[in-house]
């Protein structure tokens, strides 16, 4: 994560290491279903699968200066390497039969485009092309703004110039950066080596069209009490996001979680109990049950509204009102593949959110605490109650359901639960927080989650930063910039596409300090 991100309203940047794109989707190996998730898949069916994110591939030649044969085969075959690429199950890649020279052509097409809701266009340019290619769509593009990722091509040495395609992009990124086009570019032969800039377009482009017409619920419809950094401003937010939240109250998913049958619920409980895995339960049936019970009512709410992700408010009410502890319903949930944060946190739900949308799930991604700094050992100790989802066991481990510890520290006789304490799986791994109050800036690093101990009840990690950063310096930067207290924890290397999704939206990347205990 060294390359400067551009994230002026202009502008754009080289769509770099490419290859971290492919290695992140080896990288993220987990079970794909958590404890609960085959029952709760059969109550209530699995989230909804999402329409196809279109986008389009469009070229650019000029007749009469380079070969038009080399610009419709060039063109032709990016078309097709971008549909092997892309899954058509997430995507519809958008054609035309051949590159524009005629810039009121390429207009006409381009308004076509947004009849079929198009999200991001990749831009080939199959050989070099007119000027006024690059000024009109330029300013099409300044009017329908959208992901661009620039596509040159190297040309074959020896003989005459066919292409000259690295000099057009740089003729046309010229034009759309003055016109404040924000663009990523990059320079690769029509085969294996575009792949990943391919790939992580795509996901950027699907990632931000998801959270611009999405929606998030929240439960409990406030943050826990003085946790100010977990509300965010919401217009701000929807502004530059889209996203917006739509807020009910406690009872209100209390009593819809009343639909359902006491059977069903046990159903939960039982698979929890029952499990291989399960090394001590440690609560009252009632307190689990009625986790499970709003759990599902939360699933339930949440699946049938269209939301693509919750966040919920963990205290005091649940605790004190309710008689039980959300956070093995948390745990159900993201297993299930809703994105869900406890603590009515709506900036950790963004965050969760970023992950959960660039990797289609496949990153499992909860909400942490930083609870232990060692230095010497350059390692981060990542912490929380007992809310991960049970796809992030680590292998060989075994979890309790049990009541609340940092409630047992005040009272184990009133303590509640359900909680799902457990050792976090191994890997690669990032740590994100889109920062309060508006998420307009960001900080994340990533790291290998290393074997350790579980060092405290609840679920527990302990990460070994990426070099160059530090468990010192990733510290030193938090604490001197007051950085907000709730870190999103997602499996695999993602600070790339988590760069490319900032920059379409605006994102300013907060950089790492090295010096600890100093403020600004």
């Amino acid at each position: 994560m060294t390359d400067r991100m551009l994230t002026q309203e202009g502008g754009g940047t080289r769509a770099t290491d490419g290859v971290a794109s492919a290695r992140r989707d080896q990288e993220i190996n987990l079970p794909a279903k958590g404890v609960t998730t085959e029952v709760l898949h059969d109550l209530l069916g699995p989230p909804p699968t999402t329409r196809p994110v279109p986008i389009a591939v469009v070229g650019c030649c000029i007749r009469a200066h380079f070969p038009y044969e080399t610009a419709v085969g060039n063109y032709r075959a990016a078309c097709d390497r971008v549909r092997q690429v892309l899954d058509a199950s997430r995507f519809e890649v958008l054609t035309a039969d051949e590159p524009f020279e005629d810039p009121d052509a390429l207009l006409a097409f381009a308004d076509g485009l947004l009849e079929r809701g198009v999200a991001g266009v990749i831009f080939l340019h199959a050989t070099y092309t007119a000027g006024e290619i690059g000024s009109h769509f330029g300013r099409w593009l300044a009017d329908h703004r959208m992901p661009v990722l620039s596509w040159s091509l190297p040309d074959e040495k020896g003989g005459n110039l066919e292409a000259n395609s690295l000099c057009c992009q740089n003729f046309l990124l010229n034009m759309w950066q003055r016109m404040n086009v924000r663009y990523v570019w990059h320079h690769t032969a029509i085969d294996a080596t575009a792949d990943p800039y391919i790939q992580r377009f795509g996901a950027s482009v699907r990632a931000k069209a998801r959270l611009r017409h999405g929606k998030a619920l929240h439960v409990g419809g406030s943050r826990v009490s003085a946790f100010y950094d977990g509300e965010t401003d919401e217009l701000a937010v929807m502004r530059r996001f889209g996203l917006r939240f739509d807020r009910i109250d406690l009872e209100a998913a209390h009593q819809h979680g009343k639909k359902f049958a006491d059977a069903d619920v046990s159903r939960l409980w039982q698979a929890i109990k029952s499990h291989e895995a399960c090394n001590r339960v440690a609560l009252p049936d009632e307190q689990a049950l009625r986790t499970l019970r709003m759990g599902l009512s939360i699933y339930d709410l949440s699946v049938s509204g269209g939301y693509i992700g919750c966040t919920v408010k963990s205290w005091p009410e649940l605790f004190d009102c309710y008689g039980f502890a959300i956070d093995g319903a948390v745990s159900m949930l993201n297993d299930a593949g809703l994105c869900t944060v406890e603590e009515g946190d709506m900036n950790g739900l963004i965050s969760s959110l970023a992950m959960h949308l660039l990797t289609d799930g496949a990153a499992v991604p909860t909400m942490m605490d930083l609870s232990t700094l060692d230095v010497d050992a350059n390692r981060l100790g990542i912490w929380h109650c007992g809310a991960c989802p049970t796809r992030l066991l680590r292998a060989g481990a075994t979890f309790d359901a049990t009541r609340h510890s940092i409630l047992e520290n005040g009272d184990p006789e009133t303590a509640v639960g359900l909680m799902l304490e457990f050792p976090l799986v191994t890997g690669p791994a990032t740590v994100v927080r889109y920062q309060s109050p508006d998420a307009s800036t960001m900080f994340a690093f990533e790291g290998r989650l290393e074997d350790c101990e579980l060092a405290f009840r609840g679920n527990y990690t302990e990460m070994t930063p990426e070099s160059p950063a530090t468990a010192e310096s990733v510290m030193g930067t938090i604490m001197n910039r007051g950085l907000d207290h709730h870190w999103s924890l997602g499996m695999g290397h993602l600070g790339r596409d988590l760069e490319m999704l900032n920059h379409w939206l605006g994102v300013k990347a907060i950089g790492e300090q090295t010096s600890m205990y100093l403020s600004r």
